[in-house]
């Protein structure tokens, strides 16, 4: 009988742990762009609105692998309750700091401090799947579905932020993600599938001492290997964003830009649903490898074409493989992170993504400056097409 998305939407705790999961996670999608206008309107700074937004990217990319590793050593549920109530606090006092023109030091430091205590909702949500999902099968379509709705939820967050906006002060439309993160966040967190997400030494074989110190998956080759991919997707979008405005900036320039940007997350959002939908064959690594050079060609077709709806056209391709990537990442990297290690296996995925994210707009900016579109789209593909070789070769060594 063929699994359906239905099956694993239905089962037992499902919507209760993913809904309240997904309240929760929305609050990243809505505190861009308040946050980015709340210091110009206290300050009238754009240069400090960049740094705040700069430094609470950084700290909350940069120290996700550290959340993690408190959530795998001393249990989701009291890590992420201090969390999610330490990064409400801070949204609210950096609203309530906005709206009086407290000074633009304060809100860069609270920014930053926001970054560094931003509950991993999302990574701890996809290692909830695999003990709500009794099969493989399910935790597939589990995850597929949970990388599609995290696609169209930051597509469609800050346009609801954005018309927010337009009736709210920006201070006032803060207070919205920190109310939605503490909701969701809490009764999340409260549910059996987040409780059962022990501390590494309260696991039975533990015998009543604690385990013996784990390796960091950071340090396994073939784990690295897995997570290349991800880097390479990531490095994808982050040079796309930059490339795509460069390439139609004389075919209808912003306008047409953000419609084929958008074409592409909805593309990823679509292929992310067929993946879940379909039985592939080979291994995970196999599967990335296939998936990575796929969307790497497709994607360097940014650099021939020309026009916004042959750009369009090559982006919504492109997409239905970008989705897809992750989703196997996730997949793999729930089996590499073992009984004890899942949350930090997860928020590595994450923190690849968002590495190679960085890491391709700032070498796309760089290459495009220097030598065009065309040129620099086809230099990164080819070192993202280096990396996958080396992702290949990591993943196939014995553990």
């Amino acid at each position: 009988m063929t699994t359906r998305y239905r099956d694993a939407l239905s089962l037992p705790q499902v919507p209760l742990t993913f809904g309240t999961a997904l309240i929760g996670r929305s609050a990243y999608a809505l505190v861009l762009l308040p946050l980015f206008y709340a210091v110009v309107e206290a300050t009238g700074s754009v240069a400090l609105a960049g740094t705040a937004l700069a430094l609470y990217g950084a700290t909350a990319s940069v120290l996700a692998p550290v959340r993690a590793s408190l959530i795998d050593r001393f249990g989701a549920r009291r890590v992420l309750t201090i969390l999610v109530v330490l990064f409400s606090a801070t949204l609210g006092v950096l609203a309530a700091t906005s709206l009086i023109g407290g000074p633009g030091l304060q809100l860069v430091i609270l920014a930053a401090v926001a970054g560094v205590v931003a509950p991993p909702v999302g990574p701890t949500m996809r290692v909830a799947w695999g003990s709500l999902t009794p099969n493989p099968e399910l935790l597939k379509k589990g995850l597929s579905f949970d990388a599609v709705v995290e696609e169209l939820l930051y597509l469609v967050g800050p346009a609801i932020a954005g018309l927010a906006l337009a009736f709210i002060a920006p201070g006032v439309a803060l207070i919205i993600p920190a109310v939605l993160v503490l909701a969701g966040g809490l009764i999340f967190v409260a549910t059996p599938a987040v409780g059962a997400m022990r501390p590494r030494d309260a696991h039975p074989e533990a015998g009543g001492r604690e385990l013996p110190q784990l390796t960091p998956l950071i340090l396994d080759a073939r784990f690295v290997g897995l997570l290349l991919p991800a880097l390479i997707a990531g490095s994808v979008a982050g040079s796309l964003s930059v490339a795509v405005p460069v390439a139609l900036a004389t075919y209808g320039g912003s306008a047409a830009a953000g419609i084929a940007l958008g074409l592409f997350a909805g593309g990823s959002a679509l292929g992310g649903l067929l993946y879940g939908a379909l039985k592939l064959p080979g291994s995970p690594a196999r599967q990335l490898v296939v998936l990575s050079v796929v969307l790497l060609a497709s994607t360097s077709l940014v650099a021939i074409v020309t026009g916004a709806v042959a750009v369009s056209a090559v982006l919504v391709v492109a997409g239905l493989f970008f989705s897809p990537v992750m989703i196997v990442t996730y997949v793999a990297a729930h089996a590499s992170g073992g009984e004890h290690q899942q949350n930090s296996a997860m928020t590595w995925v994450n923190t690849s993504h968002n590495i190679g994210g960085a890491a391709g707009s700032a070498l796309a900016g760089v290459l495009i400056q220097a030598s065009g579109v065309p040129a620099a789209m086809g230099g990164i593909a080819l070192g993202a097409l280096l990396l996958l070789v080396v992702s290949a070769m990591l993943s196939g060594r014995k553990p």
